[in-house]
């Protein structure tokens, strides 16, 4: 298969960040105002309240994943960034 392209692996890894982002908006929005807490035996295609929540808290894992490679694929940038001489 070879090795990816470095433009097209950033891509990939802020396309996999821009829709985790999307899915933790849609399930935070699902949690807090869809089946607010106290809904008891309300569900929401086909998932309860707790399912939800198991759902968003796999969605949140995966994010930071992605986030940590993110920032390992800059970590480069990020130390000259941070330890630029300044003059």
């Amino acid at each position: 298969m070879g090795e990816m392209r470095k433009h097209t692996q950033q891509v990939v890894i802020d396309g996999l960040l821009f829709v985790s982002m999307l899915a933790l908006i849609g399930t935070g929005i699902v949690l807090e105002f869809i089946l607010p807490p106290g809904s008891r035996q309300q569900s929401a295609v086909w998932l309860t309240r707790h399912e939800w929540g198991s759902v968003h808290f796999w969605i949140a894992v995966f994010f930071t994943l992605i986030v940590t490679i993110h920032l390992c694929l800059h970590l480069k940038w990020i130390i000259t960034s941070y330890f630029k001489k300044k003059n």
